[in-house]
């Protein structure tokens, strides 16, 4: 330990707030960095929280420490009722170690849990450099919540901090809120009294020796659990060079490329590290100091929430370079606190609500902010063209990303993402990620079906509309025609009865597998097809709940039933299967949903994916099922070249 490292605890102040002073840079890094116990205790946990917690341990990652954490558990409405109705301590203690199962359960499926994330908080368990207890008090009988704020900084050469007040251990509580803590050093004469009796507070309620609060260790199911996941290893003890080995040199190739053009789209396959290598050159024009802020722009609130959750876990949040993290989409309106503090920010909003505040940017901050497009071909769409159009010239630094940036079929798109963002100036096919091994080998089978008198007749009154419509004068246009038309053939009445053939002879298709389909009447006809072989399916629609998907990510789903929600930017490790019973004809959703089972699964290395398409049986090479089945079947005959060698 170097004397440096004990004048940088010795020069702590008395107290922290968020302003001012920065919560994470002035004392908790420095902190966390040299100490070598760290006792917290800090209510209302749930496992989003506990996801930004554990990004916040990767500071320690090389350290030899051993962390106490006291938490309370978020009780549901059901929980608390029972906990309420309980006669008993232990019945008490049953219902809470419940609840920390359900927590744990909840973290470990977390489809935002970036692989590193989760590896480092169960190599910590498994090794018990980290234990957990959760606390619930019981001085009343209606007692929710152990709210208790407090912490206690042991350092190798005898020193001890102890701090109480009002930050969480969130990025939230660390940064965004408007937080401030008291800071009390053994070391000081007016300082050892508090510090003594917030470690005695803390030993105490560790030991179960407040008889107004439960404790409860991690139970004997969630540690082993968390030992089936944790690596044998510190998973940060790598030489990280080794990580990056050549298979991921296109990232470099990417970075400098965008770094010399200053504009233009980052065409990379689905998984091959869009997000990362923008992150990288974000990094990179911060230190130069040729951007000092960001905005991040995409569709979908479950990749612009993984997009939230990439920030937080990465290196520029916790280097410096970033300071706050505002959001604007959903229930998130942040998009004015952005423009006022847009140096040393980044804004995570949605492409509809993008014009409402870049419409606000002064030419001077737009030379000084680097915009990223994530699904770049999203920003073609008719609605985006019209609120964007020439906005993005106050840009200095304009960056697309996308597994498919040109709008197939519809150029007026593609011209304008060009012209607001850029060329593509830099392309890695699907086709180049399996033959490096990032991306997995896969089979492609395809069901024939026919069309039925009933889709034949639905055909048919298309047709008659369209002749209508002519005469009337209010003419259908070209997309409209044939969106209708595609609609009948990802509709057709024999799909789910050829289905259900398939199946008997490979019933192993839906295991760990999304279905595709073209709406939810039609999901509930091939529900009643994979009901006969399995209960274990959910839903995943615009209405149902995120849970489905977190569920369907651990593996504790066999099947998921979708329209275009999780077409793009969702990460599902397990996925093995993709069944596609809508599919357009443009090849940039398939490419996007077929991406979702290529992915690495780092639990299954021999992991080889399944494409099951459907094929019209009367088709010519013009059409658009002949033309899908002939491109599916080439890349499934692509080798992995790359080895580990």
């Amino acid at each position: 330990m170097s004397i440096k490292d004990r004048d940088t605890i010795k020069s702590l102040s008395s107290s922290y707030r968020t302003k001012g002073n920065q919560l994470v840079i002035d004392f908790f890094n420095p902190c966390l960095k040299q100490c070598n116990l760290y006792q917290r205790a800090v209510g209302y946990f749930s496992s989003s929280a506990l996801v930004t917690w554990v990004a916040l341990l990767e500071r320690i990652s090389e350290q030899n420490v051993h962390i106490q954490l006291l938490i309370s558990p978020e009780l549901q409405k059901e929980d608390a009722d029972a906990m309420r109705r309980a006669l008993s301590a232990e019945e008490r203690r049953k219902l809470l170690s419940d609840v920390g199962d359900k927590l744990i359960s909840e973290f470990i499926s977390n489809q935002s849990n970036v692989e590193l994330r989760l590896n480092l908080f169960s190599w910590l368990i498994a090794t018990n450099k980290l234990k957990i207890k959760f606390a619930h008090p019981i001085h009343q009988s209606d007692s929710t919540l152990f709210h208790q704020k407090s912490g206690v900084f042991y350092f190798p050469w005898g020193d001890v901090v102890a701090f109480e007040g009002s930050a969480n251990e969130s990025y939230s509580g660390h940064k965004k809120n408007w937080e401030k803590i008291q800071v009390f050093r053994s070391w000081l004469p007016e300082d050892s009294e508090r510090v003594e009796n917030t470690k005695a507070e803390f030993n105490e309620y560790w030991a179960g020796e407040e008889p107004s609060l439960i404790t409860v260790e991690l139970s004997d199911k969630s540690i082993k659990n968390i030992k089936e996941i944790a690596p044998n290893k510190n998973p940060y003890s790598d030489n990280r060079a080794t990580k990056e080995k050549s298979n991921w040199a296109h990232q470099d190739i990417a970075q400098n490329i965008f770094l010399e053009k200053k504009a233009g789209v980052l065409e990379m396959a689905t998984g091959t590290g869009k997000t990362k290598t923008s992150l990288k050159i974000l990094a990179t024009l911060l230190k130069s100091g040729e951007v000092k802020q960001a905005i991040v722009a995409t569709d979908g609130n479950d990749l612009l929430n993984q997009w939230y959750e990439e920030i937080l876990s990465n290196p520029i949040t916790q280097s410096g370079l970033i300071d706050d993290v505002f959001r604007h989409y959903y229930k998130h309106h942040e998009g004015q606190s952005y423009l006022l503090h847009q140096k040393g920010s980044i804004l995570i909003i949605s492409r509809e609500n993008l014009h409402k505040v870049i419409n606000q940017i002064s030419p001077e901050d737009g030379r000084n902010t680097l915009i990223i497009h994530d699904e770049v071909h999203g920003m073609g769409s008719p609605g985006i063209i019209n609120t964007l159009q020439n906005t993005h010239q106050i840009f200095k630094y304009k960056l697309g990303l996308s597994a498919t940036p040109e709008r197939e079929y519809d150029s007026i798109g593609t011209e304008f993402i060009e012209k607001e963002v850029g060329p593509v100036i830099f392309s890695f096919s699907i086709e180049d990620a399996i033959k490096k091994g990032i991306l997995v080998e896969f089979d492609y089978k395809s069901i024939p079906y026919d069309i039925s008198d009933m889709d034949k007749n639905r055909l048919k009154s298309i047709q008659a509309r369209k002749h209508i419509r002519a005469k009337e004068g209010k003419p259908m246009s070209k997309e409209e025609f044939w969106r209708e038309l595609a609609n009948v053939y990802k509709t057709a009445e024999f799909k789910p009865v050829n289905f259900k053939y398939f199946l008997k002879e490979n019933p192993e298709a839906i295991k760990n597998s999304i279905i595709f389909v073209a709406n939810r009447e039609y999901g509930d006809r091939v529900i009643e097809v994979i009901s006969k072989l399995t209960h274990n399916y959910r839903t995943y629609y615009s209405e149902d709940d995120t849970s489905n998907l977190i569920q369907f990510s651990a593996g504790n789903i066999d099947t998921l039933i979708t329209c275009h929600k999780i077409s793009q930017g969702i990460d599902i490790q397990k996925l093995k299967t993709v069944i596609l019973f809508s599919a357009d004809r443009a090849k940039l959703e398939t490419i996007q949903r077929i991406g979702r089972c290529l992915r690495k699964d780092v639990d299954n290395p021999e992991k080889r994916a399944l494409v099951v398409d459907f094929c019209r049986s009367d088709i010519d090479e013009k059409s658009a099922d002949f033309v899908r089945k002939e491109w599916l079947e080439s890349l499934s005959k692509i080798k992995r070249e790359w080895t580990d060698d």
